[in-house]
């Protein structure tokens, strides 16, 4: 966990929690103050929400537990703990888990000695651990009576009380209170279930943030596609137009400018909804993993504050469709067309946090809504409205629907010929995975016997790799292979080992696929390290585990947010991961961190596969024939999402995998087919 303050980036000392739940050093956020100079509040410097001070002292703020047992930690490691049951400052050497105290040597004699203290459990030092710190045990002592423990919880003043507490201050005839234990329980559930609806906001909030991002590119191709219709009419009444032309460019110009810069504050706004939301649960994690059942109450009020104040921010609205933007000119009408051509404004929908946007069109007729040259502008932005982005999904999935009217011609690839390794009739293969390796060789799976055949560029047979007798490199129930650019091949079998081998079919080495329990896919990176997918298990999460190029366990990626169905590297060595159930590619770094995704413009499309050849991304997609599923076809797509071709199978048997050749012409494998067909290049349409 990070101990150094987000403020002066040092280790924290006496940590505060602001009601966003970030934590800052208690003179980190003196000095905040003092810079913003605002009285009786601080704004966080990380997500901006205000923090209430009436009386304008950080110090009254509540402390961070879980960062104060972790600090706890860090000083016992360091020996830096002195004793805290004796004024002598001696080194600590243990720790009393129910005193909460540490003890130097004698007082831990002391403390063995004395009856009353018989059943305290001491910890040594270097057995200490942060679930002894935090123990559920501990109980806080009383500001008010001295020695007393606070025992009790009064539900009626919200606040720890000790056994005489509740007969001076908290009678029962008018206070409601219970045990800690009891008390602790109930807010253990609502913890549980802040936690768990903090997540879905989290994740909700990213999609509208996704949803963002797309809607700005989406204006930046807007704004040239009502130019360009601007430019057409003009064309046709170019003599008398000309003047018009100029101030129309500019309406379209400045129009666009606004409707980016609201976009950009919409997307900021999100921004720092996502980040109170993730500070949230991650407090709400820590404390629940860390904190005592007194942590728990103690925080349990500013916990609820918060997470109330956040869902109540976030209702939702729903998204509608847009309508065409386009131009329309009156030529019978040319002697009025001047006055009457004029940036046309039509509602589209709202993207999570504001009001409707406009979206503007040239249009010679006249419409309920619309900016007059040189009237006043147009006023899209108003104060943020609430949101509740729940149904960020669905309506992002409806408006991908209506997308797919826009789709190009599909164009059927011609197959050049078939090629295989001959066998005789009962014994032919049973192919299942194709692929191509840097010589340029062809590598088929063949499960049945247990080996990969090997055939030159021209398609002529070579040799087999493994088979069920040979040893060592002996196969057993192979299930995927791929190939690196340092020419070697890689051959998953479903015992879970991966064997490796040359091009030349030399067997090198082997090695268990540790941390995987459902292996999906698999890939090989420029830096010969090996990458396979895990679509997991309830209790392992799914994500990518990564082994290196001598098959050693490097890490596992587990904080992915795409399903891990089909794995690509690309010339950047950046893992590409098919989300199918988004309908989108998620890219990520070699560490795994996020950063971007790419959705198909134009139409929807469902992913099977992705391979990357000629600094290009070809989508295979998927076909539904006898409620199993198949390759469909190819996409040509580039970096940004553009898709340029879209290619189909000419054959009625179903597809069972493709590949690339290094000149671009696909590779396939058929259902009930011993032999592999080749196709023409898809760069050659």
């Amino acid at each position: 966990m990070e101990l150094q303050c987000g403020l002066c980036g040092q280790q924290y000392s006496r940590p505060r929690v602001l009601s966003c739940l970030h934590t800052f050093c208690l003179a980190c956020l003196e000095s905040l103050m003092k810079r913003q100079d605002r009285e009786g509040e601080v704004c966080c410097p990380v997500c901006q929400q205000r923090t209430l001070l009436p009386s304008s002292d950080p110090s009254t703020l509540p402390s961070d537990p879980i960062i104060d047992a972790l600090l706890e930690v860090k000083s016992v490691e360091a020996g830096a703990v002195t004793c805290t049951s004796c004024e002598e400052n001696s080194s600590a050497v243990c720790r009393c888990l129910d005193c909460a105290a540490f003890l130097c040597r004698n007082c831990q004699g002391a403390h063995r000695f004395m009856k009353c203290f018989k059943s305290h459990r001491l910890v040594e030092l270097e057995n200490l651990s942060i679930s002894d710190l935090a123990s559920p045990l501990k109980l806080l002592t009383c500001t008010k009576h001295t020695g007393e423990f606070l025992e009790f919880y009064c539900n009626t003043c919200d606040a720890l009380v000790c056994l005489k507490c509740t007969a001076i201050d908290h009678r029962r005839t008018s206070h409601q209170y219970v045990y800690v234990k009891d008390a602790a329980a109930v807010m253990k559930e609502r913890m549980l279930y802040l936690l768990e609806n903090g997540r879905k906001r989290s994740e909700e909030v990213r999609v509208q943030l996704l949803r963002m991002e797309e809607k700005i590119d989406h204006v930046e191709v807007e704004k040239m596609k009502v130019k360009g219709e601007v430019d057409k009419v003009f064309h046709t009444l170019l003599s008398k137009l000309e003047d018009r032309q100029e101030e129309m460019c500019k309406e379209v110009e400045t129009l666009y400018l606004r409707q980016k810069q609201f976009l950009n504050k919409q997307g900021k706004s999100l921004q720092l909804d996502e980040e109170r939301l993730q500070a949230g649960t991650r407090f709400v994690e820590k404390l629940m993993t860390y904190g005592s059942t007194s942590d728990l109450l103690t925080c349990g009020k500013l916990v609820t504050s918060q997470f109330d104040l956040l869902f109540k921010q976030c209702p939702g609205n729903d998204m509608k469709s847009s309508g065409a933007v386009g131009v329309s000119v009156d030529y019978h009408a040319f002697g009025n067309l001047l006055s009457r051509i004029q940036i046309q404004i039509k509602t589209v929908p709202k993207i999570g946090v504001s009001s409707p946007v406009t979206q503007a069109g040239c249009s010679a007729v006249g419409e309920s809504h619309r900016v007059e040259s040189g009237s006043a502008e147009a006023t899209p932005p108003s104060p943020k409205e609430q949101f509740s982005p729940s149904s960020s999904r669905s309506n992002l999935s409806e408006e991908r629907k209506g997308s797919d009217s826009a789709q190009m011609d599909v164009t059927e690839l011609h197959k050049v010929r078939s090629f295989g390794k001959r066998e005789n009739a009962g014994n032919c293969p049973y192919l299942t995975c194709v692929a191509v390796g840097a010589n340029g060789n062809i590598y088929a799976l063949d499960m049945y016997k247990s080996v990969v055949q090997v055939f030159d560029k021209e398609g002529k047979y070579c040799f087999n790799i493994g088979g069920r007798f040979q040893a060592p490199g002996r196969l057993e129930k192979p299930v995927e292979l791929a190939t690196s650019s340092k020419g070697y091949i890689a051959v998953r079998e479903s015992n879970g080992r991966m064997q490796i081998y040359s091009d030349t079919g030399q067997f090198i080495f082997k090695f268990q696929l540790l941390r995987v329990q459902r292996p999906r896919s698999m890939a090989i990176d420029r830096k010969g390290r090996f990458l396979v997918g895990d679509v997991g298990t309830d209790r392992c999460p799914h994500g990518v585990v990564i082994y290196s190029s001598d098959g050693k366990l490097l890490r596992k990626i587990t904080k992915l947010s795409a399903y891990t169905s089909s794995l690509a590297m690309s010339a950047q060595n950046h893992l590409l991961v098919v989300d199918h159930r988004a309908h989108c590619i998620q890219v990520y770094s070699e560490e795994g961190n996020h950063l971007r995704t790419i959705y198909p413009r134009g139409s929807r499309i469902y992913m099977r596969g992705i391979i990357v050849n000629q600094n290009k991304i070809i989508l295979v997609t998927s076909e539904k024939v006898r409620n199993n599923m198949y390759c469909g076809g190819l996409v040509v797509m580039a970096k940004d999402g553009t898709v340029l071709d879209k290619f189909k199978f000419p054959e009625k048997q179903p597809v069972v995998h493709v590949a690339l050749t290094q000149d671009g012409c696909p590779l396939a494998i058929l259902q009930g087919n011993s032999d592999i067909c080749l196709y023409g290049s898809i760069y050659s349409k």
